[in-house]
């Protein structure tokens, strides 16, 4: 199973501190990914407020990375850890529900669950019925440093200043296409994602 997961931290460049990547830790996949070695943080979208984990593989910002699974799943959680100027770090946890078992992947990116042109591919729509209501912008799953108004499954827990150090998010998502997730074209929805030779392998 292809399984497409974006780890991203949403920080202000003008009046939040400077955030680094520490790592991404995945138990029921086996995985342990490291800043500097397997990962690397960088700013794939227009709004470089975002911080993206992706795979240490040349210089472009890639939106996630790829994880090749022997086995199919159907929840996993995730726990990613990010630096926050040099006197703290912020702990971010998702719990990922697949609701079904008909196609071959998943991702986290909700752009890619809507239906499709057929110059993209012509795929269905795959939006769960919890998230009829959500857009990608206010639910897709993210660290923040402060709490802010969103769509979601979430709890943060503060510190006594109110600055966000650990989130927990609960994520349901339907199966997509893997022809989906690994669709080439030079629109911006794809073109930043990783391609299959760039896949982590797990074994479950």
């Amino acid at each position: 199973m292809l399984l497409h997961l974006v780890p991203r931290l949403f920080a202000c460049r003008v009046n939040e501190p400077e955030c680094a990547l520490i790592d991404f830790h995945c138990p029921a996949l086996g995985l342990k990914l490291r800043n500097g070695i397997e990962l690397v943080a960088r700013r794939p979208y227009p709004n470089k407020h975002y911080l993206v984990a992706c795979r240490k593989v040349g210089q472009k910002a890639m939106n996630g990375f790829l994880v090749e699974t022997n086995e199919r799943v159907r929840e996993f959680t995730t726990l990613t850890r990010w630096a926050v100027g040099a006197d703290r770090i912020v702990n971010h946890q998702v719990q990922y529900f697949v609701l079904d078992d008909e196609l071959d992947a998943i991702t986290d990116y909700m752009p890619l669950w809507y239906a499709t042109s057929p110059s993209l591919g012509s795929f269905a729509s795959r939006w769960p019925a919890v998230a009829n209501d959500w857009t990608p912008a206010a639910a897709q799953p993210r660290m923040e440093l402060v709490s802010r108004d969103r769509a979601g499954h979430y709890a943060d827990r503060l510190d006594d200043a109110g600055r966000v150090i650990e989130r927990a998010e609960v994520f349901q998502l339907h199966t997509v296409e893997r022809e989906r997730v690994l669709y080439r074209s030079n629109s911006s929805i794809y073109d930043r994602i990783p391609t299959a030779d760039m896949a982590f392998r797990a074994t479950i």
